[in-house]
């Protein structure tokens, strides 16, 4: 990823507080590698370094803590260490404070002339924003108002978009993500802020008090994603496979991945209706192409942002034929990531445990909440 190699290790070499906090991260990484392994020598080592590495984070918060403290303090020093916090805590698998994290971020991102940061804010805006999506998908409901908050702000603080205009093509796979990412915060502000004309005890502003007008229209976001993808469509036609990096190529195929996720979606009358079974059957069988590119013997492995595990978490929650469900649990299992918040071991044994649980009739499809903390609860409670 260019922030790491534009920002985060030259930073490292002249910044304490980015050194340190590289360091509990690399930390961190360490012992969620060896947590994979089955031997009881190798877990008892996993323990030992996972104690270790919280000293280093914890060490890293403390210097963090002192350096804002200082008249010398640069925005580009505390964006970063904050982005490496969030890697550290989507390591520990602690989401609330990936939230809190994220929360201080874009109260930075908001508080800073984003001008005198301009090619900065084009790298870390993009991933700050993907890195929230990616949570949001995960707690649903359970989201932190604060960090809406802080991303409806940030949202109205872009360059506007002109519909009207049929843009140019994007220069690469990478380019076409940053812009992708635009699309998904304008959903998110739309599915998660509050409706400025609904009351706040209740009274929604639709038909009768019961509906919120903004929600019922279906969602704006989706004229933002026509636009995109008629970008990325242009894209598509320059862009030669057999001449791109590997790194290019998987960007690209995660595109087309996304791409198809978003059509599925937006064939919806409404957010909460189910997928065509034959849009899940397509997202699935892309995502395995993924899959099979990046598949290795060196154990589980973490990623920044979520590209697999989200898709195919929604085809889950999204489609009632069994067979497409298991499926995608068989992907999940294969995958062997940590993306983000998101673990797909984890993950596919909740599934299981869901799927299993609606079979048995111990939960009606109607039961199921889309995010994760709500539906861990939810199996947790039942008699299996």
């Amino acid at each position: 990823m260019s922030f790491w190699h534009a920002y985060a290790l030259p930073l490292s070499q002249t910044s304490k507080p980015v050194k340190v906090a590289i360091g509990a991260l690399g930390g961190a990484h360490k012992a969620f590698k060896l947590q994979t392994q089955t031997d009881s020598l190798t877990q008892s080592l996993a323990q030992s370094y996972e104690i270790a590495s919280i000293h280093q984070y914890n060490n890293a918060i403390r210097v963090m803590q002192e350096y804002m403290n200082s008249p010398d303090k640069d925005f580009q020093v505390i964006l970063t260490c904050c982005l490496i916090f969030i890697c550290t805590e989507n390591l520990y698998g602690r989401y609330t404070n990936v939230s809190r994290h994220l929360e201080a971020a874009f109260s930075l991102l908001n508080a800073c002339d984003r001008w005198d940061l301009a090619k900065f804010m084009e790298n870390i805006g993009p991933s700050l924003c993907g890195l929230a999506s990616d949570l949001f998908f995960y707690v649903g409901d359970n989201h932190s108002s604060k960090l809406v908050s802080e991303i409806t702000e940030w949202a109205d603080k872009q360059d506007p978009i002109d519909l009207e205009e049929p843009g140019e093509p994007f220069t690469s796979a990478q380019a076409a993500a940053a812009a992708l990412t635009r699309v998904e915060t304008l959903c998110d502000v739309e599915l998660y802020a509050d409706c400025p004309d609904c009351s706040n005890d209740g009274v929604q502003c639709g038909d009768g008090g019961v509906v919120c007008k903004r929600r019922d229209k279906g969602l704006v976001s989706e004229a933002f994603y026509h636009h995109w993808s008629a970008r990325y469509h242009a894209f598509k036609k320059t862009f030669d496979p057999s001449k791109a990096s590997e790194s290019e190529l998987f960007r690209f195929k995660v595109l087309e991945l996304e791409e198809t996720t978003w059509q599925a979606t937006f064939k919806l009358n409404h957010i909460d209706e189910d997928l065509e079974t034959a849009d899940c059957i397509e997202i699935l069988k892309k995502a395995e192409e993924i899959i099979k590119m990046t598949q290795s013997d060196k154990g589980q492995i973490f990623t920044f942002q979520a590209n697999l595990v989200p898709p195919i978490s929604y085809v889950i929650i999204s489609c009632q034929d069994t067979s497409v469900q298991w499926e995608a649990v068989r992907l999940l299992r294969c995958l062997g990531r940590r993306e983000g918040v998101w673990d797909s071991r984890k993950m596919a044994d909740i599934y299981t445990n869901m799927i299993n649980a609606k079979t048995n009739k111990l939960l009606t499809w109607e039961d199921i909440p889309a995010d994760v903390p709500q539906l861990t609860e939810l199996l947790g409670s039942l008699k299996m």
